[in-house]
């Protein structure tokens, strides 16, 4: 799946770090300053700055200077604004960190060495440390499942937790250029797991080395909307989101016993409680739009101009 690191790209490995970011200013500089306090420096620096209308332009350009900052006339979404890090980037390796998270100093020196000693990987995972908005450190996440060589063992465990973290690795950017990236749909950092966890497992660092921050509960459609303008008003986005992954397990490239593999433990992941949340959600979220549309359709008609004439309405 990965090109093979030979001696001579050990000493002239590359390494790129991408900051896509809208709107970030609270922690865009506490982001930039983890990368930038690295103990192996990376190579190429970026800020992906979506057309935000706050300071984060400003604070990145003031820390790192203009020729790192790249920025777009519109808001692209997140989807397009991580693969553009992406295609940008010239690095040999390449992370993504997400503009109100750190990485923790040893972040590119250890998941590097760790690439470079496992040829056949095509992607470093950390612990994740999580931490709450203020910054004090709240749980990690370790998942050792995803180095196994069994593709159960670490297709069952991605699929049974309830925050799917994987995002955050050091990768081989030429791997990751022939992956869908992110695609234009909910769940598209779940898909690009998936798509990486169905081929090959990861190496799995046991230090956390990514602190990542949480926030109370995002409503789907917000979350929607933000990785694709005009998205939001989607429905049945983690319905929809397990029958792309259902898709994706028979894709060009996946061998079929793991494609069989994988849509058993899909059938098994609905039983699980975290997907029976999943699942609950998407019926809530339906279920508030079928109470909801009589109650706004009535106030629409009462205060149209036309409302005298049945069944109209001004929208």
């Amino acid at each position: 799946m990965s090109t093979a690191d030979g001696p001579d790209q050990f000493s002239h490995a590359t390494v790129s770090v991408a900051i896509p970011v809208y709107n970030g200013e609270q922690y865009v500089g506490e982001a930039i300053a983890s990368v930038t306090a690295q103990t192996r420096s990376p190579d190429e620096f970026l800020v992906m700055d979506n057309c935000s209308t706050d300071r984060t332009r400003e604070i990145a350009t003031s820390a790192l200077g203009a020729d790192h900052v790249r920025t777009s006339e519109v808001n692209l979404g997140a989807v397009a604004n991580f693969n553009r890090a992406v295609e940008q980037a010239t690095g040999t390796y390449f992370a993504w960190l997400a503009a109100d998270d750190r990485l923790e100093p040893r972040f590119v020196e250890m998941c590097l060495h760790a690439l470079q000693t496992h040829p056949d990987a095509a992607a470093c995972l950390t612990a994740i440390q999580f931490l709450d908005p203020d910054g004090a450190r709240l749980g990690v996440q370790r998942d050792p499942e995803l180095a196994s060589a069994d593709a159960r063992t670490r297709l069952r465990s991605f699929l049974n937790r309830p925050r799917w973290t994987e995002t955050y690795c050091l990768y081989r950017r030429d791997v990751l250029l022939t992956s869908p990236m992110f695609q234009p749909e909910y769940g598209a950092d779940v898909l690009l797991e998936w798509w990486f966890l169905l081929r090959a497992p990861f190496v799995v660092l046991d230090e956390p080395l990514v602190e990542y921050r949480t926030y109370p509960v995002k409503t789907a459609e917000a979350t929607a909307e933000g990785l694709i303008p005009g998205s939001g008003g989607r429905r049945w986005l983690m319905t929809r989101m397990w029958r792309s992954l259902w898709r994706e397990a028979a894709a060009d490239g996946v061998d079929r016993q793991v494609t069989r593999t994988a849509r058993r433990e899909l059938v098994r992941a609905l039983w699980h409680r975290y997907w029976i949340k999943h699942i609950v959600w998407d019926f809530y979220l339906v279920a508030g739009d079928l109470v909801r549309w009589p109650r706004k359709r009535l106030v629409r008609v009462r205060r149209s101009p036309n409302a005298g004439d049945e069944g109209k309405s001004t929208t």
